[in-house]
């Protein structure tokens, strides 16, 4: 059987086809932090509320997430090149038209169609340096690219005050489709074309997976809303869940599915994809909380608190490149460990910091929550990497990155949920273990995870 190490493999190139598409990753991705930051200018400009502003970041994120394995597939059909360069070209023309929006439901609409597209690039750029790096050098490469989100995000936090102050809330828009044409033509260039597998594509299935998780993500997206009733969300929870299982009861009668069923009976891909659900929800989650621990308990003003806050982000950026490095000395499963347990421990700093009123231990818990989840995510993603054949890497991708936005989306509604509750019943102490508890509990799927096996075949 032929090693996947055998094929032929030019450094240079590949690190060229790496960095155009961290490039495109960052620059779809920057403005997300940038708009959270944004909410009162745009609010004022538009005559609206900032809750309904607020909309412009969330509900873009929630309907990509439900589009992400459709991508995914389409990438493994039709070729990742093809869906990379499409999505990037799309959300650069939408990101334009951002700027030009005369309305906030204009904005919202465009900021969703943005979003979408960006999100298309996000499985194919997975699936491009999958099939761009042998197993033994995959794991290097992912944790280089792992840094286009937390790199983009400090971008965001760097960029967003300034930006919005001197010249407002459009330029976002304005610089986010500059950046877009530069990484466009940067991928035309050096991102290579993958193999296509050419299949009828399960329309109907696809249809069915929509449905079902736009359903599930409006229940997680409105848990801190008090305007939808519990009697809608039971509702939108049982056709989501209802919606699943008859999507994959179809999936399992089609020839060509969108969602191999064959994944979820692979023990690395199961393991890596629920640790990721759970670092991501409390990772995701206390961002919502730290700038108020910095306002509220420190008396920080938002510009000195979105700077503190670069210790997650920053540290999370150049902790990422050495998770390659400390996976192929002591292997992928300890450096998914390594992580959680710094992430756990960095949440727990916090909390005491918020206990004793010491910005230094604030710090240090910031600053460790970025170092964990910088050496764990680049770690799963390429243990899935390891777990599925080339055929499956878009699929696997699309799910994976599906399940960790689910994750994300989760916990900013329950941390949003915890943080309305007075100080005296749930106060921001507990908030911070509670993020704590969810990532020890992404240790028992990791415990489970098998060393990959790198010369032999993948299954599936």
């Amino acid at each position: 059987m032929t090693s996947l190490s055998s094929v032929d493999f030019d450094p240079a190139t590949s690190r060229k086809t790496l960095y155009a598409v961290i490039l495109g990753m960052m620059a779809t991705g920057f403005p997300f932090t940038i708009l959270t930051v944004a909410l009162q200018p745009i609010a004022a400009d538009f005559g609206v509320s900032e809750a309904l502003v607020a909309w412009t970041v969330s509900a873009p994120m929630l309907i990509s997430a439900a589009t992400l394995p459709l991508f995914g597939k389409l990438g493994d059909m039709y070729g990742h090149r093809r869906v990379f360069l499409g999505g990037l070209l799309g959300s650069t023309v939408f990101a334009g038209l951002c700027f030009l929006a005369w309305d906030i439901w204009s904005l919202i609409a465009f900021r969703v169609l943005t979003m979408v597209l960006a999100g298309a690039s996000g499985p194919s750029a997975m699936a491009i340096l999958f099939h761009a790096y042998p197993p033994e050098h995959r794991t290097q490469a992912i944790s280089w690219w792992s840094m286009s989100g937390p790199g983009s995000a400090a971008l965001g936090l760097i960029l967003g005050g300034p930006l919005v102050d001197l010249l407002g809330w459009r330029s976002v828009f304005f610089v986010q489709a500059g950046a877009g044409v530069i990484a466009l033509l940067l991928a035309v260039r050096f991102v290579p074309e993958t193999k296509q597998l050419p299949a009828a594509f399960d329309h109907m299935g696809n249809i069915i997976l929509l449905i079902s998780l736009s359903c599930l993500l409006f229940v997680v997206g409105t848990l801190p809303e008090p305007g939808v009733t519990h009697g809608v969300r039971m509702l939108f929870l049982v056709m989501g869940v209802a919606g699943l299982v008859i999507f994959f009861r179809h999936e399992r009668r089609v020839a060509e599915p969108i969602v191999p069923p064959d994944l979820f009976g692979l023990r690395n891909f199961n393991a890596s994809v629920a640790a990721n659900f759970l670092l991501q929800l409390a990772y995701t989650g206390a961002l919502i909380a730290t700038p108020l621990v910095l306002v509220g308990y420190f008396n920080y003003s938002i510009s000195a608190a979105s700077l503190l806050m670069l210790l997650r982000t920053a540290s999370l950026t150049f902790a990422s490149p050495f998770a390659g490095r400390i996976s192929a000395r002591w292997g992928e499963k300890f450096c998914v460990q390594l992580g959680t347990s710094l992430q756990t421990a960095g949440l727990l700093l916090v909390g005491v910091g918020i206990l004793q009123a010491n910005l230094a231990i604030v710090s240090v818990g910031l600053l460790l929550q970025g170092v964990g989840h910088g050496f764990a995510l680049p770690a799963l993603t390429a243990l899935i990497s390891l777990s599925v054949s080339s055929r499956m890497f878009g699929a696997a991708s699309g799910v994976s990155r599906l399940i960790g936005q689910v994750g994300s989306s989760f916990g900013l509604s329950l941390f949003g949920v915890l943080l309305a509750f007075p100080d005296d019943v749930v106060g921001m102490p507990m908030i911070f273990l509670v993020g704590a508890l969810f990532t020890v509990a992404a240790l028992l799927p990791g415990l489970i995870l098998a060393k990959p096996v790198l010369q032999a075949k993948p299954v599936g």
